[in-house]
């Protein structure tokens, strides 16, 4: 069991002054802090005391004002005896969502893809071919989650993928939709997944720092993962003895990238780069609806923050609709690591957090960097919410 790690008091009056609480909120003004060198100095000092009182290993932090990076922050170890840099490879779990998202849609834009053809013709999962419902599946309903699927095959006892819900109808967030849908562009596109990420976002967004699947290459800089009692694995390993292998991608997971790359696809997302009005329009407004306990923002129980006009899934990212400003986001979860990324499209700012560390005990460290670093995020109240949920199964 993980342990329950407290906040000191002292620590926790410092963050709610460090955060630079405004009298409006940051849905309305889409304003994230500014890091002067003073804050910057704070930052580094009280950034750690986060990470020790709840036990995490790696920290990459950066803050985006009006489309510029303007700070980073690297913290702990990349791995034993090796401090984590700008260099530091992350790995940011389901944001890797987000980059597949963004190379379908500049597929579309280029004529190769179509978001509303059905992906029957070239590609069917061979657990559904008995199941007529595989002609209806678009890359839309990949996109925004809608495809029918559970997140992933193996959460049914048979471990196929079926349909729990007609594709199309509902949310349903799955990993498996994604998997689908590169599936589809690579049979279309007669392109590996790879090469497909590379063109489309990678080069042209001048992103270096970033792998899309296993390289051992790259092993020496990706933040090496840590169990709650501090073993040590090796990337792409997981306790239980499964290691990925060379080659070997997910669409949908197990990206590893720099918060710098991170932060120049954020910027050129912002930026409207390389897309239409229609394409960019179509891929920030809410399309499906999550349920009521799924949303990030719970307008019955966060009562300290605005509550969206609309909020859900839009195509490939999680939106936030306040009328004159919408937040883009994605996070991402797994055993070892916890990470966000976010921005506001009217004032072109946002954040990047990237955590290293057991999944658990990230949470209340994200909550506290959080409070820390956007005191008005939306994102708060789902994290608050997290950790309730917790402290109800003893963790």
């Amino acid at each position: 069991m993980f342990a329950h790690r407290l906040i000191p008091f002292c620590l926790l009056l410092f963050i709610v002054a460090l955060s630079g609480c405004n009298t409006s909120t940051a849905q309305e003004s889409g304003d994230i802090p500014d890091v002067t060198t003073k804050r910057a100095t704070e930052l580094d000092r009280v950034i750690p005391e986060i990470m020790n009182t709840h036990g995490v290993n790696t920290t990459g932090v950066g803050v985006i004002k009006n489309g510029v990076l303007v700070w980073t922050g690297y913290y702990g170890e990349q791995s034993a005896g090796v401090p984590a840099s700008k260099e530091t490879l992350f790995n940011v779990a389901s944001i890797t969502k987000t980059i597949t998202a963004e190379a379908i849609l500049h597929m579309v834009e280029d004529g190769q893809l179509d978001l509303d053809e059905s992906m029957a013709p070239y590609w069917v999962d061979p657990d559904l071919e008995q199941d007529p419902r595989h002609t209806t599946l678009t890359p839309r309903m990949t996109l925004n989650h809608s495809t029918g699927f559970l997140n992933w095959r193996n959460m049914h006892d048979d471990r196929k993928l079926q349909f729990v819900n007609d594709p199309g109808t509902t949310f349903g967030y799955s990993g498996e939709g994604i998997e689908y849908l590169m599936r589809y562009a690579q049979r279309k596109s007669g392109a590996h997944p790879e090469e497909l990420v590379k063109k489309y976002v990678f080069d042209p967004m001048g992103m270096t720092g970033v792998s899309y699947s296993v390289r051992n290459a790259n092993f020496e800089r990706i933040a090496k993962p840590k169990d709650e009692n501090g073993r040590e694995y090796d990337p792409y390993c997981r306790p239980g003895g499964f290691c990925g292998q060379e080659g070997r991608y997910f669409a949908s997971d197990d990206m590893v990238i720099t918060v710098e790359s991170y932060a120049k696809f954020l910027i050129s997302v912002m930026n409207e780069e390389g897309l239409s009005k229609e394409i960019i329009a179509d891929r920030n407004r809410v399309q499906v609806t999550k349920p009521a306990d799924q949303r990030v923002v719970d307008c019955t129980m966060d009562v300290d923050q605005t509550c969206p006009d609309a909020q859900g899934y839009g195509l490939g990212w999680e939106v936030l609709d306040y009328g004159d400003t919408k937040v883009l986001s994605h996070s991402g979860s797994d055993w070892a690591e916890l990470t966000l990324g976010y921005v506001y499209t009217n004032s072109k700012d946002g954040l990047i957090i990237f955590f290293n560390a057991p999944n658990e005990l990230a949470v209340r460290a994200m909550l506290d960097t959080l409070l820390l670093m956007d005191s008005d995020s939306p994102m708060i109240g789902g994290y608050r919410r997290w950790i309730t949920w917790l402290e109800s199964q003893g963790k």
